[in-house]
């Protein structure tokens, strides 16, 4: 799969398409990268195709980066409706909360408002605090046919419903019409659709974070609340642990480590199984998990307890 960070998503729905197709009974996703001991993502940024497409409108005003990209689409949603850089952080520190109850996420140090506030301007108005971290890491996750239900050493998870949506004017950003919506806004309405269920049935959900301004953006794409709401939305504390709808409680990209969005799957996995420790998620039974790649590529797909 190639789309950026809606890979790990998207390829749930090409690992149950081979299996429908009887090509295989069961398909194993993996993902590992040394992006903190290795090669960062910038440093790659030239070698991506989907960004080449970027010379003609972007590069030449200095827009190189994907943290630069995003703080375009960050500060147009502000401007339309009144977002503010508070809320974006609210984001960040409750991530960070959820973070702290895993051993294996890099980040051990809570953060307050002020330590956002004071954080580092990356990318005006994106902070160091807004941004994910590199790391080194790997994760899988197995897709199997239904009939090997009866052979399971772990309670099953059901996939319900998948999709993905892509983005009008996929190789610019800046020429688009709209500026405050990812593909999956395209999609999630569909997604709903065939698992027969409608956002507020969700207990728990993992959206992909390369920045915090993609979760609030998300979270009114998928339905979570209106556009133009999300800020209010995570200021409120719905995404936390014991609020309406708990986000990334194993801490995501941001503060747990960055897998490209496949450490969202393992950690949605775990809540449905009850085996999420003390990030669980009381009663969860049906969770979505996003993906959002490159300019805004999006994959989505819905979960449920056995």
């Amino acid at each position: 799969m190639s789309l950026g960070g809606a890979s790990p998503v998207a390829a749930i729905e090409v690992a149950m398409a081979a299996i429908g197709a009887g090509i295989c009974r069961h398909v194993l996703v993996s993902f590992a990268r040394n992006g903190s001991s290795g090669s960062r993502v910038a440093s790659r940024m030239g070698e991506a195709p989907q960004f080449r497409t970027m010379r003609d409108f972007e590069m030449p005003l200095g827009i190189n980066v994907p943290v630069q990209i995003m703080a375009m689409l960050a500060r147009r949603h502000m401007e339309m409706y009144g977002t503010t850089s508070e809320q974006m952080g609210a984001v960040a520190i409750a991530t960070r909360e959820h973070a702290l109850l895993h051993t294996n996420a890099m980040m051990k140090k809570r953060i307050s408002t002020e330590d956002y506030a004071n954080s580092p301007m990356i990318s005006d108005p994106l902070r160091v605090l807004d941004c994910a971290i590199e790391s080194d890491g790997g994760c899988a996750f197995l897709v199997s046919h239904g009939d090997a239900l009866s052979d399971l050493r772990q309670p099953p998870v059901r996939v319900l419903a998948t999709g993905q949506g892509f983005i009008d004017s996929p190789s610019t950003i800046s020429q688009r019409g709209e500026l405050t919506r990812f593909g999956i806004a395209k999609v999630a309405p569909t997604v709903f659709a065939k698992a027969g269920l409608r956002p507020a049935d969700v207990d728990v959900a993992q959206i992909y974070d390369a920045f915090t301004y993609m979760v609030l953006c998300q979270i009114e794409d998928v339905g979570f609340c209106a556009k133009g709401e999300g800020g209010p939305f995570v200021a409120s504390g719905a995404t936390r642990l014991g609020g309406a709808l708990p986000i990334n409680t194993h801490g995501g990209l941001l503060s747990q480590a960055h897998m490209l969005g496949m450490n969202h799957i393992v950690e949605l996995v775990r809540q449905l199984r009850g085996a999420a420790g003390t990030a669980q998620v009381r009663d969860a039974e049906i969770g979505v998990v996003t993906g959002c790649g490159d300019f805004g590529n999006g994959a989505m797909a819905i979960l449920c307890k056995g």
